[in-house]
């Protein structure tokens, strides 16, 4: 009786501890929803790491129109679709991991992928993948699409200590985002995938089919309401 008193109340401390964390990371959900987004997580554990960092915030107006779509077709072909989480891909991939032991890609949509790069660390494991999952639908359920594409654009990595759109076009090129041309909006798309790697190895054939792929999709209808004012 005793060590089954000693098992609730271990449990109940733990669930207490577990409410209290996660109410801090969705009441960081909400004010976002609101404030300007200056840094993240990611960046300034990468900042730390690296001493300093290259980042400088845009308004997703100033992001040329095909950034945006190749971004969307890039990472999350159906963004403006989903809430949050794309619950097949994720299914599929729960599959792959845990019951047949390999490993495949997390299924993440452009919402985790923003929560996780603002809030959270980026270690693999299936409670901070739940705890991803959650906030993502918060963060739909109170930020509209067109913000949390233009927070995701800003704190997503383009290369070591490179974060943002912005500082991508302007690292890379030379220019702004807002002046990115058609073919370098898909290449710094191309890279989200593994940024590190194509900043010191530059094109291989599987980056080019990539492109292609992504080219692909910009072609399909659904894509023709992507754009750099989305509400």
């Amino acid at each position: 009786m005793r060590i089954r008193k000693l098992l609730k109340s271990l449990f109940l401390a733990i669930l207490a501890i577990v409410l209290v964390v996660e109410s801090y990371y969705i009441a960081q959900v909400l004010w976002y929803s609101i404030a300007p987004v200056e840094t993240s997580a990611y960046i300034e554990s990468e900042k730390e790491r690296l001493g300093r960092v290259q980042f400088k915030p845009v308004l997703l107006r100033n992001v040329a129109n095909d950034m945006v779509r190749a971004t969307v077709a890039a990472e999350d072909a159906r963004f403006t679709e989903h809430f949050g989480i794309e619950w097949e891909a994720t299914g599929e991939a729960f599959v792959s991991n845990v019951i047949e032991g390999d490993r495949a890609p997390g299924g993440s949509t452009i919402t985790q992928q923003t929560v996780k790069n603002l809030f959270l660390t980026h270690e693999k494991s299936y409670l901070r993948k739940v705890q991803e999952m959650i906030l993502a639908l918060v963060m739909e359920a109170t930020w509209s699409k067109g913000r949390i594409l233009q927070t995701y654009l800003n704190i997503a990595e383009f290369g070591e200590g490179i974060f943002g759109v912005e500082a991508a076009s302007r690292h890379y090129y030379g220019i702004s985002a807002r002046r990115l041309s058609h073919w370098q909006s898909v290449w710094l798309a191309a890279i989200l995938s593994n940024p590190r790697y194509y900043e010191t190895h530059g094109s291989t054939d599987w980056l080019r089919h990539r492109i292609d792929v992504i080219e692909g999709s910009m072609k399909e209808p659904q894509f023709a309401k992507i754009n750099n004012r989305m509400p």
